[in-house]
């Protein structure tokens, strides 16, 4: 996937990128339905922090045009460390109360509820200390 992002902030050394353009990569973003990425950011209009000085001595400044590029590879771990915990804690709660004796359908279902709020925030644990590698270079002026 590749977007352009813009330089909102540059200070104490950080800068803030937050994207302008559409992927074509996935439409959730642009068309404003839900994505449990940016659910799992916290933010409405997420922004990427990156370094503001690269590794060959060039500064980004604010307003300045950049292109991000995520491998696929990287977009389908992101998917499932989004997906998968709150999937398996919503199936698992369930199956660990009907194992561990608790009758009912209420139970059940607060054992689902339980597992997918476990789930959730195993997965945002997870992608803020694993968050997808990316790379990011000017963008050539059009």
């Amino acid at each position: 996937m590749r977007t352009v992002a813009r330089v909102q902030d540059v200070r104490q050394g950080r800068a803030w990128l937050a994207c302008e353009s559409a992927t074509s990569a996935c439409e959730a973003c642009s068309g404003g339905r839900g994505c449990a990425l940016r659910w799992l950011s916290g933010s409405a209009r997420p922004t990427l922090e990156v370094p503001e000085q690269w590794a060959d001595g060039t500064r980004l400044v604010p307003g300045a045009a950049v292109d991000l590029e995520v491998d696929d590879g990287e977009l389908l771990r992101a998917a499932l460390l989004a997906y998968l915990p709150p999937l398996v804690g919503l199936l698992g709660g369930p199956a660990l109360a009907t194992y561990l004796a608790a009758a009912g359908e209420a139970a059940a279902v607060a054992a689902a509820a339980a597992g997918l709020a476990a789930g959730w925030a195993a997965s945002k644990a997870w992608l803020r200390r694993a968050p997808p590698r990316y790379g990011i270079r000017l963008a050539e002026l059009q």
